[in-house]
């Protein structure tokens, strides 16, 4: 290391304002830690600001309260199953997984009811307990706390405003703790001794550069890739169209980490979700994956007509549909997906959460309005013209409207008897409690309706997207960024999307990001200050 003239000096620096920064940040400083924070953004809040806060917290103290428990190995095993189901073993030592996802899991189990708890005790939040709300596979045997692990900021009574209201009492916690956040402020490079720690950061404030001098260490809390096209084509797995990320969030922490020696897991995983096209299109930066798929008389088929999956499916496996390949036409029938609801659905309009179905009142510029099948194709074929960059050159298929009145026909059949033979709709614990946000049906089966035999019917583009990424520095089990040996690079912390997540393929439940951020957040800034 060569000599460095240092700005300023603090305990710990955290680039990042989103749950993840300023979790850390208010741990630390109630541990009497110098905090400061630094957003690349020009306000704070990161994609938790655009979320609900729900926070999926397994063991929590009102899911005890309630007389209901928990168990380590059980929980252990659901995670475990969902994260790596093809390396899933109940019966080996780390269930299957790569040794640092087991420990990275098993320390979320142990800590995250403990974080929960501390930031109520420091007079940060306060909560609401969905007490019956399920988790995504509360049907599965290894499920043994089935509901109860969700919390959110009681203020918000379990709304979309939930983010922004966590952010707020974060932020004014800060500000109580003397914790400064600077806005338009990015970390370009850190700052190593001669023996690899990490002792601070050189970050542009504008057109300033400062040096920022840390006796303890920088925690990073900058959020996945979703917003660099670039990153998503050479990482990712599949071809996303974007994302409801925080349009500041680009990866470039991926470079700097690299310069000091970290290792990387997990580059290909993303957290996903249908999105209405057409509004990612027009509102980049506060368009939201659609999370529930509202309505009873609706469905949702590819280009050629045809249903090819539950609409009520959560929208983490929703969006895995769009990624089946077709060998025979060489192409993803299912890419992109269509929407079609009739005028008795739009009673399930409502803003928050992603909703295809526009709010009474709002401008329904996304949905494409027609009294046929045969005026809806061309409508639709209209707008896959304005949306090619998203979805490549694809068309409906000559025979769409067609096979769409077959579709609606058979799809008609099955809900005036309640059973989709097809794909099961409204057979889970999940899509039931999802579906009933804005309202369930009556009949048979309350998420299944027949449409109407006449227009107008209703329709509109939805694509794949991400939450965020998922992969980036791998970390262990105290968020410590390690290098490719195991060994922790002394002072470098890294929490939430911007590391690779110990969870694997999995969503385990609402509020799996958040909740396992909050918790990651805890531990990090408990560690750098111990």
């Amino acid at each position: 290391m060569t000599d460095v003239s240092w700005d300023r000096t603090v305990d710990v620096l955290i680039a990042g304002s989103g749950i993840g920064g300023l979790g850390s940040a208010v741990i630390a400083a109630a541990a009497g830690a110098t905090v400061e924070v630094v957003e690349k953004a020009e306000k704070i809040g990161g994609t938790t600001a655009k979320s609900a806060a729900y926070m999926w917290i397994p063991n929590n103290r009102y899911l005890r309260a309630s007389g209901r428990t928990d168990p380590r190995e059980d929980a252990l095993r659901y995670m475990a199953r969902l994260s790596r189901p093809r390396l899933y073993d109940a019966d080996h030592e780390t269930l299957g997984l790569p040794e640092w996802e087991y420990r990275g899991i098993a320390a979320f189990y142990d800590h995250a009811s403990e974080a929960a708890d501390e930031y109520e005790r420091l007079g940060v939040l306060e909560f609401g307990h969905a007490a019956d709300f399920p988790d995504y596979y509360a049907h599965l045997p290894e499920d043994a706390a089935p509901t109860g692990r969700i919390l959110f900021p009681a203020e918000s009574e379990g709304g979309p405003s939930g983010g922004e209201i966590l952010i707020g009492r974060l932020a004014a916690h800060c500000e109580r703790s003397g914790v400064p956040i600077t806005t338009g402020a990015r970390i370009t490079s850190l700052i190593q001794d001669d023996l690899g720690a990490v002792i601070g950061a050189v970050v542009d404030v504008g057109i300033e550069t400062v040096r920022i001098k840390t006796r303890r260490g920088v925690v990073l809390a900058t959020g996945g890739f979703t917003q660099d096209p670039v990153r998503r084509l050479r990482y990712l797995d599949h071809s996303y169209v974007g994302g409801c990320a925080a349009r500041t969030n680009t990866g470039d922490i991926l470079d700097i980490v690299r310069e000091v020696g970290a290792d990387f897991a997990n580059m290909n995983i993303g957290m996903r979700a249908p999105m209405v096209l057409e509004r990612l299109l027009t509102d980049p930066a506060a368009v939201r994956g659609s999370f529930m798929i509202p309505g009873d008389s609706m469905l949702i088929v590819n280009r050629f007509g045809k249903r090819v999956i539950s609409e009520k499916t959560p929208y983490h496996d929703f969006a895995r549909a769009f990624f089946e390949w077709d060998s025979g036409i060489a192409a993803y029938p299912n890419n992109p997906l269509i929407m079609v609801w009739d005028d008795a659905a739009q009673r399930f309009g409502g803003d928050g959460f992603g909703n295809p179905i526009p709010a009474e009142g709002e401008d329904p510029y996304w949905v494409v309005t027609a009294d046929s099948f045969t005026d809806l194709e061309k409508g639709i074929g209209e707008r896959l013209e304005r949306l090619r960059a998203m979805t490549g050159r694809v068309e409906l298929a000559a025979e769409f409207s067609g096979t769409l009145a077959a579709t609606v026909e058979r799809y008609n059949t099955m809900a005036r008897r309640g059973v989709d033979d097809d794909f099961g709709r409204g057979s889970t614990p999940i899509e039931q409690a999802l579906s009933a946000f804005f309202g369930v049906g009556e009949g048979p089966n309350p998420m299944m309706a027949p449409l109407s035999a006449d227009g107008p019917y209703h329709a509109t583009v939805l694509g794949p997207a991400l939450i965020d990424t998922a992969g980036g520095p791998r970390v262990d089990h105290n968020n410590q960024v390690v290098r490719p040996d195991d060994q922790p690079i002394p002072g470098l912390y890294a929490v939430g999307n911007c590391a690779a997540t110990p969870s694997g393929e999995a969503y385990w439940a609402g509020g799996h990001t958040i909740g396992f951020i909050q918790c990651a957040a805890y531990v990090a800034a408990k560690h750098i200050t111990s």
